[in-house]
């Protein structure tokens, strides 16, 4: 293995952590909140408990705006750094809250701290990267995030709230510790004009003395981003609403994401331990929980590497029945229920369904999403775009915890899943109409099919 590729593994290991981070935030709320009232002191209702899950997607709608103000001012790098302090404040904020508020308060700045790193993690490793590590970074982010959760689920469903905080606290600050020696992207350094540590940023990164290639590259996509820099954010949105190919492509993520968001995973994973207990299935809620983080974190390794054989609209068309026929199956278990028929021979079928939903979630509506918005959209609308798309997930996430939690309430655990069956259908039916495959295109020849088929 050449100086290039193990320095540039050694960055995407260094950046794993923060990824990591941001999933052990993602599933904090699965082990812990089944503890409120109980195990854990703090005296919480249900509606602050939906709170404590949506919280962290608010702040992740926060968090995803600040890097427009930060990375053309003090650098990818810099903009990351800044980020380990909500997610250290936040750690210690839940760990030693003696109060709801309190919790509110670490949520918020978890997603502010996550949101950050979903907007500029991908940009970083995509700037200091070679081609052959491009791909193979990028695409891994989605496995780290679930590696997150399914390590939270590991460590908190047998520890207290406070100790696990103060184990998930050096995350951020073994990351802060380490990755404060690694260079600053060079697509940066040379918007700045500092052409001598941008050469020697390549030169370190590469693991070769002659990078000239690389460097007048970075020219040319830096002199491409300087022209559309001077159009105003308002130009920006405009060019979004009265250009076709960009509102096809804008059509393209909102289907995406709301099978990212829609079709109830937020909710599902996060109440979890109450749809095992109420099954009443005699296999420990604990471990049907960890069955749930090793089954997606293994669905979203299968994508990682089928993708390039498959394509990513494939793998969308096989994950959404998938996650149908799953979220079918445990509504008619709990309506069956609720409506007074002896089901206890049918115990295992929430267990197993939850299970089998999460790998068909894994493997395409999770991870797939983020990798379509990184190619769909021109740089011209790359800014408005990623403002959009990140209060779009904040809040569809935020409304569908809500909305899962004020229906199963009313109605009974079988009509929300009734919902979220109903809308995984309709975004496989969208996703075969409207979703093009991008697997194996240039950005370039993306665009041009965006513009032919208007």
């Amino acid at each position: 293995m050449d100086r290039g590729i193990l320095r540039q593994t050694l960055i995407g290991f260094v950046c794993s952590i923060l990824i990591i981070d941001c999933g052990l935030h993602e599933g904090w709320s699965t082990p812990t909140i089944s503890k409120f009232n109980d195990k854990d002191p703090l005296k919480v209702t249900s509606d602050e408990i939906v709170w404590i899950v949506n919280l962290m997607y608010v702040g992740v709608g926060i968090g995803s705006l600040v890097p427009f103000i930060l990375m053309d001012n003090i650098g990818r790098k810099g903009t990351l750094l800044v980020t380990t302090g909500p997610k250290i404040l936040s750690w210690i904020f839940i760990g030693l809250s003696t109060s709801v508020p309190a919790i509110y308060a670490g949520r918020i700045l978890a997603g502010i701290g996550c949101g950050i790193t979903y907007a500029v993690m991908p940009m970083y490793l995509g700037e200091i990267s070679s081609k052959r590590t491009r791909g193979p970074l990028g695409t891994l982010m989605a496995v780290l995030l679930n590696i997150g959760m399914l390590l939270i689920y590991a460590i908190g469903l047998w520890i207290s709230r406070f100790a696990m905080a103060m184990i998930s606290l050096c995350a951020p600050v073994f990351f802060l510790l380490t990755f404060m020696w690694l260079p600053e992207s060079s697509v940066f350094l040379t918007r700045k004009n500092r052409l001598g540590p941008a050469e020697k940023t390549l030169q370190w990164a590469l693991g070769k003395e002659n990078v000239d290639e690389e460097l007048e590259e970075i020219k040319r996509i830096v002199e491409t981003e300087d022209k559309c820099s001077k159009l105003t954010l308002r130009e920006m949105f405009k060019e979004i609403i009265t250009k076709a190919h960009n509102r096809r492509a804008f059509r393209i993520a909102l289907i995406l994401l709301s099978g990212l968001t829609l079709t109830g995973a937020a909710p599902i994973l996060a109440y979890q331990s109450y749809i095992y207990n109420e099954a009443g299935f005699e296999i420990s809620t604990n471990a049907s929980i960890i069955i749930t983080g090793v089954g997606i974190v293994l669905a979203g390794s299968v994508c990682v590497s089928v993708v390039r054989l498959t394509g990513k609209r494939l793998l969308l068309l096989i994950a959404a029945p998938i996650c149908v026929v799953s979220l079918a199956t445990i509504a008619i278990f709990f309506e069956l229920q609720s409506g007074g028929y002896d089901v206890s021979r049918f115990k295992w079928v929430p267990t197993v369904f939850v299970v089998i939903y999460v790998l068909g979630f894994g493997l395409g509506l999770n991870p797939i999403p983020l990798a379509y918005i990184g190619e769909i959209f021109g740089v011209e609308v790359r800014v408005p775009a990623a403002v959009l798309n990140a209060l779009y997930y904040a809040i569809s996430t935020t409304a569908i915890v809500k909305f899962y939690q004020v229906v199963q309430e009313l109605y009974g655990t079988f009509a929300p899943l009734w919902t979220f069956t109903a809308i995984t259908f309709l975004i496989w039916v969208l996703i075969y109409l409207f979703v093009p495959e991008t697997e194996g295109k240039t950005l370039e020849e993306i665009q041009l099919e965006l513009r032919d088929k208007e």
